[in-house]
C-alpha cells in the first residue's frame, strides 16, 4: 500500500502512533450503501434533530413566562433578562458536551452519541414541565431550573456534531450539502413547531392559565417525542466512512485533543468563525425575534409569535434549495453571499421590524429567513468537511459549541441587555452585521471541498 507523507493533506502526525498515514486514494473503501439504507439515515436524522431542537428551543419561545414564573420577584425587564440568562446558561455546557462526547463519538461511533443525547434532552426537557414555580418552592426553583439547562445543553453539545456528521459520513461527495441540509431542516422544523405550539396555546388559553399552568404542555411532550425519535435512530447501523478508517487505522480512531490541536490549529478558527455567523443569524432570528416583538415593540406574545410562523416556515421550505444550489455553485460561494447580506440588509430589516407595517414586518422576517437558509443549508457539509476522520466529531464539536455558547447562544440575553442599556432598539442589526464579518473573514481564508472527499476520507 503506498503511503505518503501526511502532511501532503494538511494532517501532520504529532506522534508515533499516528506516523503511519495512507492517503485518502489508498485508504480502506467503505462498505456500499443502498440507497434505501441511505434514506432511512437521513429520515432518522430530521426526526431526531426535529425532536432535540424543539425540546431545546421551546424555552426561547416562553422565555418571556418562564421569566415570571421562576424569577417571580424581579421587575419585568429582569424578568426577561435573568429568563434569557437561564437560557444562555445551557449554551455554556455545549463546549463541555461537545468535549465530553467528542470523544466518544470519535473513539466508540457516531451512533452511540445520537442515542445517548436524544435520551438526556428528552428527560430534562420533560422535568422542566413539571418543575414547579418561584411561588411554589423559592428560589430552589431557578436554580433547578438551571440544572435542567445544563443537562439539555449537554445534550445538544453531543447531538448538532453527531447528527451532521453522521449524514455526512453516509453519503457521496456530489450531493452531501444537499442531505446534510436536510438535518438542519430538522433542526428548524423543531423550532418552527415549538414556535407553532407556543401560539396555540396563546390562541387557546389565557395569559392567566398560560402563567398558572399551560406554559408546561410543551415541555411535557418532550417525553413521547424523544421515545419516537430514540426508536428510529436504534435500527440504524455505525457509519462506513467511521468503520472503514477503524479497521485500517485502530489507533487514527483513538486520536487524541492533542493530535487535533496539533493539526488543525486553522480550521478549528475558521469553523468557529463560519458558525458563529451562522448561530447570530440563527438564533437572532429565530429565537430572539418573536420576544423582541413583545419586548420592544410591545405586542402581545400571540401576535408576536404569529409574526414569526410565516417566515419560519418558509426557512425550512428554502434550506433543502439552498443546499442543492450549493452543491452545484459550491457551499463557500453560497455562505460567503449570505454573510454579505446579512452585513449589508441587516439595519435596514430592523428598521422595517420597528417601524414598518405587518407586512413590511413580514418581509424583512422573510428577508432575513432567506439569509438564514442560505447559511444553514451549507453548513453541515462545510464543518465537517473540514476535520480528519479520526478527529471529526472532536473538531467539529468543539468549535461548534464554543462559538455557539460565546457568541450565539448568548445572543438574546446580550440584544436585551444592551437595547435595555441603550434605549437603542436597532442594537440587535449590529450584533449581526459583527457576526457576519468574522463569518467573511473565516469563510474567505477556508478551503472550498464542494464535491470533494471530506478531509481524510477515501475517494469515492
Amino acid at each position: 500500500m503506498r503511503t505518503h507523507n501526511p502532511m501532503a493533506d494538511g494532517f501532520a502526525a504529532p506522534s508515533a502512533s499516528l506516523s503511519d498515514w495512507s492517503s485518502p486514494q489508498a485508504a480502506a473503501a467503505p462498505r456500499a450503501v443502498q440507497s434505501k439504507e441511505l434514506n432511512r439515515v437521513v429520515l432518522a436524522s430530521v426526526v431526531g434533530s426535529f425532536v432535540e431542537w424543539f425540546e431545546f428551543s421551546v424555552y426561547g419561545y416562553l422565555a418571556a413566562v418562564l421569566g415570571k414564573v421562576f424569577f417571580a420577584t424581579s421587575s419585568p425587564t429582569m424578568q426577561i433578562t435573568a429568563s434569557w440568562a437561564a437560557f444562555a446558561i445551557a449554551f455554556f455546557a455545549r463546549p463541555i458536551g461537545g468535549i465530553f462526547f467528542g470523544s466518544l463519538g470519535d473513539k466508540y461511533g457516531r451512533k452511540r452519541v445520537l442515542t445517548i443525547t436524544i435520551i438526556m434532552m428528552a428527560i430534562s426537557t420533560f422535568l422542566i414541565g413539571v418543575l414547579p414555580g418561584y411561588a411554589s418552592i423559592g428560589i430552589a426553583a431557578p436554580l433547578l431550573l438551571i440544572v435542567l439547562r445544563l443537562m439539555q445543553g449537554l445534550s445538544a453539545g453531543g447531538e448538532a456534531s453527531g447528527a451532521a456528521i453522521f449524514v455526512a459520513e453516509y453519503c457521496r461527495d456530489c450531493n452531501r450539502t444537499l442531505l446534510t441540509s436536510w438535518v438542519e431542516v430538522g433542526c428548524m422544523a423543531g423550532f418552527f413547531f415549538g414556535a407553532s405550539v407556543s401560539a396555540i396555546l396563546t390562541m387557546f388559553f389565557s395569559a392567566e392559565q398560560i402563567l398558572d399552568w399551560a406554559w408546561r404542555i410543551p415541555f411535557l411532550i418532550a417525553l413521547p417525542l424523544g421515545a419516537i425519535g430514540l426508536y428510529i435512530r436504534k435500527y440504524l447501523e455505525e457509519t462506513p466512512t467511521f468503520m472503514a478508517m477503524k479497521q485500517q487505522h485502530d489507533a487514527l480512531a483513538q486520536a487524541s485533543w492533542k493530535v487535533l490541536f496539533a493539526t488543525h490549529k486553522k480550521e478549528l478558527f475558521q469553523s468557529a468563525g463560519i458558525i458563529i455567523v451562522t448561530n447570530v443569524t440563527l438564533f437572532t432570528v429565530v429565537t430572539y425575534i418573536p420576544t423582541y416583538f413583545v419586548s420592544a415593540l410591545h405586542v402581545d406574545v400571540a401576535t408576536g409569535l404569529k409574526l414569526s410562523l410565516g417566515p419560519q416556515l418558509f426557512l425550512v421550505v428554502m434550506i433543502p434549495i439552498m443546499g442543492l444550489l450549493a452543491d452545484k455553485l459550491s457551499r463557500k460561494t453560497m455562505m460567503v453571499a449570505a454573510s454579505l447580506a446579512i452585513a449589508v440588509l441587516a439595519v435596514p430589516c430592523f428598521h422595517l421590524l420597528l417601524e414598518g407595517s405587518t407586512a413590511a414586518k413580514i418581509s424583512s422576517l422573510m428577508v432575513l429567513n432567506f439569509c438564514l437558509a442560505m447559511l444553514l443549508g451549507s453548513i453541515y457539509s462545510i464543518i465537517p468537511s473540514m476535520f480528519h476522520t479520526s478527529v471529526r466529531f472532536k473538531g467539529m464539536a468543539l468549535s461548534y459549541n464554543v462559538a455557539v455558547a460565546m457568541f450565539a447562544g448568548t445572543a438574546p440575553m446580550i440584544n436585551s441587555w444592551l437595547i435595555a442599556q441603550t434605549g437603542n432598539p436597532v442594537v440587535p442589526a449590529y450584533y449581526l452585521i459583527g457576526a457576519a464579518i468574522i463569518g467573511l473573514i473565516a469563510l474567505v481564508s477556508s478551503r472550498d471541498r464542494t464535491g470533494l472527499p471530506m478531509h481524510g476520507d477515501p475517494v469515492q
